[in-house]
């Protein structure tokens, strides 16, 4: 049986439209065992065709918006990346932020954050193409109201915000929401 060399996995990998990829995801990915494919991660990153971003996990990308939304899933960048991915605002944050459904978690060498929120408030993001793979990324809508929720924004950004957001989209976001959440959400934006 002919051996798949490191150059085709790469191929493989970036064809797939996935960049980050776990033990398991590159077993998946060329039909080996997870224990062949710890190995093909480990010559991977040893030749330079990816970059090992934490134990077990490589990307064949730099892009931190892609590794971020990738590297723990479910999860899509929102807050102030988010805002900043849709050009409304011009700082550029410390850190790529994300929200999950899963615990919150802060890769500081990497530069990722993710919020934890709940499950039923995981809506409001999109799919975009970035470079040879994808992001997923809140609206501008969405990452305003994740941001009030997780008490990320000062009021006066908000308030200058809002002016830039589709106001309906906002109240139908607002509206999803149950008990406190959703107060709390009303008296900022409604």
């Amino acid at each position: 049986m002919r051996q798949t060399s490191l150059y085709e996995i790469r191929e493989r990998a970036l064809k797939s439209g996935r960049a980050v990829y776990s033990v398991q995801q590159l077993a998946n990915l060329v039909g080996k065992p997870k224990s062949v494919a710890k190995v093909y991660l480990s010559r991977l990153a040893n030749k330079g065709l990816a970059t090992k971003i934490l134990r077990g996990r490589i990307a064949f990308t730099d892009d931190d918006f892609v590794i971020a939304s990738q590297l723990l899933e479910p999860a899509y960048v929102s807050l102030y990346s988010a805002l900043l991915f849709h050009g409304m605002v011009q700082q550029v944050p410390k850190r790529v932020e994300c929200v999950t459904p899963k615990n919150s978690r802060k890769y500081a060498l990497l530069g990722i954050t993710y919020h934890k929120i709940p499950a039923s408030l995981f809506y409001g993001y999109e799919k975009h193409r970035r470079g040879e793979s994808y992001v997923f990324v809140a609206d501008a809508e969405k990452a305003l109201v994740d941001g009030v929720y997780l008490n990320a924004f000062p009021k006066k950004l908000v308030s200058e915000l809002l002016e830039k957001v589709d106001g309906k989209k906002l109240e139908a976001y607002v509206k999803r929401f149950k008990g406190s959440g959703r107060k709390k959400l009303e008296k900022w934006f409604l």
